[in-house]
């Protein structure tokens, strides 16, 4: 019997923390949640959201106080503002980051707000379970930074968080309510965690899948950095495990060698992927070559794909460049009569047109 009443009391217990009903939030404060991702790095709000409710001119400094005050409930005697409704409003980084310039390690935090006329303490606290800041303790701060509201022109009427000014590294996040906005900038590096993450990559199951490693690679090559790292996962994309030796496989190694000024060893590569290279392809590479101011090696290229591929549109364009680049007008233009009456399309032979009337002027097109 008295077992069976063990039974039923644990029961009870269990079934009353874990059977909660589903209902509406309390003071019909809507549960919001918002997520954006810097580079590879998720940050994610979660908050309740008051309105307004014909209380304009009464939200900053009454219905939301200044300051810290002794809410009158709960253990804080010195309590921001919840930044929110109901429970903790919180905020995770997947990473770590820079929050006005201050460092803040990866997790989830309670954020809170002192409010002031002038200027607002955003704090993150690493209690993220509370109810709203009544509990507030000011040991478990991780970070507090001071920013300045801002003044909207409209009325915003429930209460909401923004991503504004969305950066490759960064980005601002905004409260936003009634007429005012809190801003504050956070700020991601984001090169050395794609790199880290690469790292892991690229010794995982992925390292041997030979599009993986070139992606990893030209990401580094694309943004010139980590070059020698990002060279030796491109040699495996060509000669690992799974390797395969293709144009792009050996283009994008034979870039590697060229971001590091290893021009010989580039064009070593460069003449075993252009057996694999189609026309576009082959016109890209020697338009490249322009760029580098490297007019005869390009020229050679642009006449070798003349060889393979004959009279046609994209073997005419290269033409028309490289010999532009040289100064030899004369058969740029004819390179260029050729390719206008081949465009595949009106914008490109409206393109070339254009670029006629310059050779008729003896202009460099290539500038």
């Amino acid at each position: 019997m008295k077992f069976t009443m063990l039974l039923c009391s644990l029961f009870f217990v269990v079934t009353t923390m874990y059977s909660q009903m589903d209902l509406p939030p309390i003071g019909n404060n809507p549960r919001a949640t918002i997520t954006e991702e810097v580079g590879i790095t998720d940050i994610s709000l979660s908050y309740s959201r008051p309105d307004v409710n014909n209380r304009e001119g009464k939200i900053w400094g009454q219905v939301v106080h200044y300051g810290f005050i002794d809410p009158g409930f709960g253990t804080s005697k010195s309590s921001p503002w919840r930044a929110g409704a109901n429970e903790n409003t919180t905020i995770s980084f997947e990473h770590d980051v820079k929050v006005e310039g201050k460092d803040l390690k990866a997790g989830t935090y309670g954020l809170h707000m002192a409010m002031g006329l002038e200027k607002v303490i955003i704090i993150f606290s690493h209690q993220t379970d509370a109810w709203g800041s009544f509990y507030y303790d000011e040991k478990q701060d991780a970070l507090r930074v001071t920013v300045t509201p801002v003044a909207l022109t409209k009325n915003v009427e429930w209460l909401k968080y923004e991503f504004l000014e969305h950066k490759e590294n960064s980005c601002v996040i905004a409260l936003q309510w009634e007429k005012l906005s809190i801003p504050f900038k956070v700020e991601v590096d984001v090169e050395k965690i794609v790199i880290d993450r690469l790292r892991e990559q690229t010794t995982s199951i992925k390292n041997f899948n030979s599009t993986n490693l070139i992606q990893a690679s030209q990401w580094c090559f694309n943004k010139n950095i980590n070059l020698e790292e990002a060279i030796v996962w491109a040699e495996r994309a060509v000669n690992g495990f799974n390797g395969q030796k293709s144009y792009v496989s050996l283009r994008n190694l034979a870039i590697g060698f060229e971001k590091l000024n290893r021009i010989a060893k580039a064009d070593s590569v460069m003449t075993e992927a252009l057996v694999f290279g189609n026309v576009n392809q082959v016109y890209a590479y020697g338009r490249s070559l322009l760029q580098q101011k490297r007019v005869e090696k390009a020229l050679d290229i642009f006449n070798a794909n003349n060889s393979k591929y004959g009279d046609v549109y994209m073997v005419n364009t290269g033409l028309m460049y490289g010999f532009s680049a040289k100064g030899d007008f004369k058969k740029a233009l004819t390179a260029a009569n050729k390719a206008v009456g081949q465009a595949p399309n009106e914008n490109a032979k409206n393109t070339i047109t254009a670029l006629i009337v310059k050779l008729k002027d003896r202009k460099d097109i290539n500038q």
